[in-house]
């Protein structure tokens, strides 16, 4: 039923042939606590039954809304078009293939009303299988200051979970890419706004052989990059970071070993402690919120004085009696872990 209320939340879905979970994704949206929105559905061109079950859900809500691209647009430019064509003050994602939860709506609402610096919000999110089958959860971080040391290396969000502030993503002009699209939008609006997750599962993320992320190429790498790039630079305020010293954080987040020389190896440690060290100089920072950002930084530099052996041995043996000495508690558990695994 439509509210004689103009409508707080836009929900935005762009869709693309995706009938195999759409009704339930939609219905979860119907179901929520929390009840003046509208949604909005860009349907992008799709060939299978989508048409056919987004018109049966619009008859019965009078909330949604279908826009219909009559040739595939893709899901950057059919986001921003229904972002520009909501009415909302926040803007809700959602992806065809996951599902909020009930409460979601409500509590991303009333943190947004209380929080009125902040751009963004997401939540912690539940891994689902196609079946529904709950694998794993993504327990993202909640302050804004831990939020901007993970978008140095990552998202840092899950993308359906978020609730946005439409002038915040007005501001920097709506997605922009066409890979890595929430990253980079993620990253553009914490320079002008706080961001936070609410530390509770609120959203349930698909994960199948279906959906889009596996079908597309991983050509998105070289964005990410260069997203990566853009973050250390901005929270260094330095106009250019070497795009290989990149490269070689990035492989070792990914765990991907590759030949690099000591020299190189170097550049890269001393910009991650440079990072780090402008990260944890934020005061308000809890203890486990700087606890946090040591065991990501031990985990790092361990990497790399793991790769170093394969060049130097010597460097690498004092580059870990480096990190026992300043890591002592890590460097045991870590190196307890390693000897349980072989």
């Amino acid at each position: 039923m439509l509210s004689k209320y103009p409508p707080i939340i836009s929900v935005i879905l762009p869709v693309f042939n995706g009938e195999d979970h759409l009704a339930e994704c939609i219905e979860s949206i119907l179901h929520q606590t929390y009840t003046n929105f509208e949604f909005i559905i860009v349907d992008d061109a799709s060939t299978d039954n989508t048409p056919k079950i987004l018109k049966k859900y619009s008859r019965q809500d009078e909330r949604i809304k279908i826009i219909t691209n009559l040739v595939n647009q893709k899901q950057t430019i059919s986001a921003n078009i229904a972002c520009k064509n909501a009415v909302g003050k926040y803007l809700a994602r959602m992806d065809a293939d996951d599902i909020a939860l009930p409460i979601r709506f409500e509590k991303q609402f009333a943190f947004l009303e209380t929080n009125p610096i902040t751009g963004i919000v997401g939540s912690w999110t539940d891994i689902i299988s196609d079946n529904g089958q709950i694998l794993g959860q993504w327990k993202t971080s909640a302050k804004h200051e831990v939020l901007i040391w993970d978008l140095l290396f990552g998202a840092s969000f899950a993308h359906s979970s978020v609730m946005i502030r439409k002038d915040s993503i007005e501001q920097v002009g709506f997605y922009q890419l066409s890979q890595a699209e929430d990253y980079d939008l993620w990253s553009r609006i914490s320079r002008i706004a706080s961001i936070a997750n609410i530390p509770e599962v609120l959203q349930q993320k698909r994960v199948w052989d279906g959906q889009l992320a596996h079908r597309v190429v991983l050509k998105n790498q070289e964005c990410h990059l260069q997203i990566m790039k853009n973050n250390m630079q901005e929270l260094l305020s330095e106009s250019e970071i070497d795009s290989d010293l990149v490269k070689v954080i990035y492989s070792a987040i990914e765990k991907n070993q590759s030949e690099v020389e000591s020299y190189r190896l170097a550049k890269a440690i001393s910009l991650i402690n440079k990072l780090y060290d402008t990260c944890n100089s934020k005061t308000d920072l809890l203890r486990e919120e700087r606890n946090k950002l040591k065991i990501d930084l031990f985990q790092l530099l361990n990497q790399f004085a793991t790769w170093q052996r394969s060049s130097n041995i010597f460097l690498s043996i004092a580059q870990k009696m480096s990190l026992a000495f300043r890591f002592p508690k890590l460097f045991i558990y870590s190196a307890i872990q390693n000897i349980k695994n072989n």
